[in-house]
């Protein structure tokens, strides 16, 4: 009876550190790239635009020696519909609580479904949690 209930003990063990695996990769993996598929305003995750909806952020990071860390050095943008092209931009990082990391981006789409926004600065790659953008 004591050996079926360690076996039943360890097998709960296994499980909760699979599960706790997964949620971290998944969160970790949603972290640098976040869908943003609504037209209203979601801090952090959503884009507000009057042309369309569906673009899709990602960001890329390289080290800095500065932090010392890995930063974001660009915020890519995709899917960016026909309608949104060549129409201004803001994008702000965020990070707990909506929190702004690093400086606000902003200027003009270029008239192509991709855009490769370079940041200033060095903003903390470890603090990001979302992308705000907002197209008008």
């Amino acid at each position: 009876m004591r050996h079926i209930r360690n076996a039943t003990r360890t097998t709960k063990m296994v499980i909760a550190a699979v599960a706790a695996i997964v949620v971290f990769a998944s969160t970790y993996g949603f972290a640098a790239s976040l869908g943003l598929l609504s037209s209203g305003l979601g801090a952090g995750s959503s884009v507000v635009a009057a042309c369309g909806s569906g673009i899709q952020a990602a960001y890329t990071t390289a080290y800095a020696a500065g932090i010392p860390g890995y930063a974001v050095s660009q915020v890519n943008l995709s899917a960016i519909p026909a309608a949104c092209q060549s129409k201004a931009y803001k994008i702000q990082l965020t990070g707990a609580g909506g929190a702004a990391v690093g400086a606000e981006m902003s200027g003009t789409l270029p008239a192509s479904a991709t855009a490769n926004i370079a940041t200033s600065g060095n903003p903390d790659a470890s603090l990001v949690t979302g992308i705000s953008v907002v197209i008008s």
